[in-house]
């Protein structure tokens, strides 16, 4: 006892290590050149070249600061700051009773509240990255587990969720969407703080990581799939907590931190994104405007190079080609194959499209890049079809509904295919890969992964996991499984995967679009609403915070809008987007209107004007999308360029595009003029470099329909200063 008490009084240990290695996608860590360990009578100190970790032994209490200032950025709650669920009690850790000091960092035993002992380990991965693993006593009879911090009322939270705000679900178990996102409200900014955030992937507007970014210079992800509640200050305003199930794996049987230093936001996500897998970066032609439409209507079909084809793919490109709209992506979305649901066989439906094949080459000669839709469901019960294949072979996922598989939103039946058995995503992936190789195709858009997902305790997976266990998983193993397939038929890197929803680890496998956003209310049903635009420009500012640095939405809102602002003003925002796609429900067509007129010459102009400029901007694009793989988004928001600038700290309805940039959309219906903030420093009028505004400044201008706010940084090159272009 007296060796024990003479050691932590008068002992202090500097363990010295070179950290060299690689991150998890292979690429050299910048790993910091020492590490020290310090045992004190009161604290233990890990300290890097650019962080410290204090733990004060009792009661315990962990702290990060920065090194070299000592400025405190944050530190767990002074009372139970790690704790865990077991029956009704929630104890907490309450002290350290012994240090193991290690190259890296610290392996700490604590004793709890309720008398037991578990363990706490502080780990430096790089100079900024700490690794912090608690581990509850007895853990396999846990419930859950969490942490609360200390949190001053003045730190701003960001990310966690791309969607605006929880709201209750429409119809548990059949329709499992917030009600909130059939009809946005104007509500939500940048900020979380003040809100609880249920960290369980719900459709549509689902990226979702258990990441949230701080003012005061950190982020702060928690490692695993399991579901949570982040409660950020809504219940104490001082605290922010989070508290996660427990599962019945090791690794979800305790709580896995990750702590990033900037302060920089874009230093925080270098280091995230070095942890959690590097963003993927599409091939450029992927930043040419997208076309779709939510279906092809079978039918009577329409000549094009005289074969008939499918009528509404023949609109478009004869459209495009009489009002000099420039080709970009078309994609071909569902129902598009055979059979059940559209997607039963990876074979065209032919009825649906006819001369199929012409039709595909007859988009190639014109120079369309072709995309077509695709989800982890195998349809049909038919012998040859997908689903009766997969049933044989034992592929389906645990549904609740059984019997031979039918793919419906309603009525469906053994129709998710069992994305853990490596087998099944085997089998799925070289099929798909076939098709897009026979046919052409260089990109997928993803879609659904978080419906109907089986997501309860008793839903046992291949891999032996619960539903809980999966549920957010499952989201990274169907992207995965995509990516592959898209690798297997290009294995150039020639191909683009978008997806609706997301979560840790799948960002370095697709880039996102923004679900199904609301152009009218209530499914499409309701009245027309500007909202759904609103909702989007925070979103795509919501997911740059997260490591998904490429976003689109769809344009107009997937709901069809209904007034020609929406469309117009979407256009515009979309065009300064990380990915631009015009398509939906009902007509997105400047010449077929669902608004009079019909035929409406001021659209065309705007939707020429726009698909015209985001051609001629690729480019630019392309040279910020290379900044991208260390999580930088294409779409930044203000606070990213002045931390310091509290009013850039919430400033949601302004952003960077690329570095030079910076765009202030408007959203509301009828308006015509509105505010621009600038930040410090010189800003140039993108449509007219005569005008000149020096910031810290605010200055209202005019807005007409058929413009958007752009301006350029300082003494930056225009974007479109090329030969011929301007």
């Amino acid at each position: 006892m007296l060796a024990r008490m003479w050691l932590r009084r008068m002992v202090s240990l500097f363990l010295l290590l070179s950290l060299g290695g690689c991150g998890d996608d292979g690429e050299p860590t910048s790993a910091p050149s020492a590490v020290t360990v310090r045992l004190e009578k009161e604290h233990v100190v890990v300290t890097s070249t650019a962080v410290q970790v204090i733990v004060r032994r009792q009661p315990f209490l962990l702290a990060f600061r920065e090194r070299s200032t000592g400025q405190l950025l944050t530190q767990t709650t002074s009372e139970s700051g790690f704790f865990y669920t077991r029956g009704d009690a929630s104890p907490g850790v309450r002290s350290v009773s012994a240090v193991e000091p290690r190259p890296t960092g610290a392996r700490m035993l604590v004793q709890t509240t309720e008398g037991k002992e578990g363990s706490v380990e502080v780990e430096f991965l790089t100079s900024r990255t700490v690794r912090v693993r608690f581990v509850p006593p007895e853990p396999a009879s846990t419930t859950g587990i969490g942490a609360r911090w200390q949190s001053p009322p003045d730190e701003r939270i960001y990310g966690l969720t791309e969607r605006l705000r929880d709201s209750p679900v429409l119809l548990p178990g059949i329709a499992d969407i917030p009600a909130e996102d059939t009809r946005p409200p104007e509500a939500g900014s940048l900020d979380r703080r003040g809100e609880q955030v249920e960290m369980f992937i719900r459709p549509t507007i689902a990226v979702y990581a258990p990441f949230y970014q701080s003012s005061r210079g950190y982020g702060l992800s928690v490692a695993g799939t399991m579901p949570g509640i982040y409660d950020l200050g809504a219940s104490d305003p001082e605290t922010l907590s989070f508290v996660f199930e427990t599962g019945t794996r090791p690794e979800n049987q305790q709580l896995a931190l990750h702590f990033f230093y900037g302060p920089e936001f874009a230093t925080v996500l270098d280091e995230y994104t070095r942890l959690t897998g590097r963003p993927n970066v599409p091939p450029d032609w992927a930043f040419l405007h997208w076309r779709w439409r939510d279906e092809l209507p079978a039918g009577a079909a329409a000549s094009l190079d005289g074969v008939a084809v499918n009528a509404a793919v023949a609109e478009d490109v004869l459209q495009y080609e009489q009002l000099g709209i420039p080709a970009g992506v078309y994609l071909l979305d569902r129902p598009v194959l055979q059979g059940n649901f559209g997607f039963a066989r990876f074979a065209w439906d032919e009825q649906r499209l006819p001369n199929v094949r012409h039709m595909l080459d007859a988009l190639r000669r014109r120079g369309y890049r072709l995309v077509t839709w695709s989800a982890a469901w195998v349809c049909g019960s038919k012998p040859g079809d997908n689903g009766y294949e997969a049933q044989q072979l034992g592929f389906i996922a645990p549904m609740r509904r059984t019997g031979t598989p039918f793919c419906d939103d309603v009525r469906g039946r053994s129709f998710i295919l069992d994305v853990t058995n490596p087998a099944a995503r085997s089998w799925f992936a070289q099929k798909l890969a076939a098709f897009l190789r026979n046919e052409g195709i260089h990109g997928i858009k993803l879609d659904r992964g978080e419906e109907h997902i089986p997501s309860e305790r008793d839903d046992i997976w291949a891999d032996g996991r619960n539903g809980r266990e999966v549920h957010n998983d499952y989201v990274v193993l169907q992207t995965r499984m995509h990516r592959e397939a898209l690798d297997l038929a290009w294995p150039n890197g020639d191909s683009v995967l978008i997806t609706r929803s997301g979560y840790t680890g799948s960002q370095s496998d697709s880039v996102v679009w923004a679900g199904d956003t609301a152009g009218s209310e209530n499914f499409g049903l309701g009245p027309g609403t500007d909202l759904g635009l609103r909702s989007a420009i925070i979103q795509q500012q919501r997911v740059a915070f997260l490591g998904f640095p490429i976003w689109g939405s769809d344009t107009g809102g997937y709901y069809q809008f209904k007034d020609r602002d929406v469309f117009a003003r979407w256009i515009e925002f979309s065009t300064f987007s990380g990915i631009m796609e015009i398509g939906g429900q009902g007509s997105h067509a400047p010449w077929d209107m669902p608004t009079e007129p019909r035929y409406d010459p001021e659209m065309i102009e705007i939707y020429r004007r726009y698909t015209r400029l985001r051609h001629e901007l690729v480019p630019y694009i392309v040279a910020a999308a290379r900044e991208a793989r260390s999580g930088m988004p294409l779409a930044r928001p203000l606070v990213f360029l002045d931390r310091d600038d509290p009013e850039l700290q919430d400033r949601w309805d302004q952003y960077l595009f690329g570095p030079d940039l910076l765009v202030a959309p408007v959203w509301r219906i009828g308006q015509r003029s509105r505010e621009v903030y600038f930040p410090r420093g010189r800003w140039r009028n993108f449509w007219d470099e005569r005008q000149v505004y020096e910031g810290p400044a605010r200055v209202t201008f005019p807005v007409p329909l058929d413009t958007i706010l752009v301006f350029v940084r300082g003494d930056a090159p225009h974007p479109l200063a090329r030969a011929g272009e301007r």
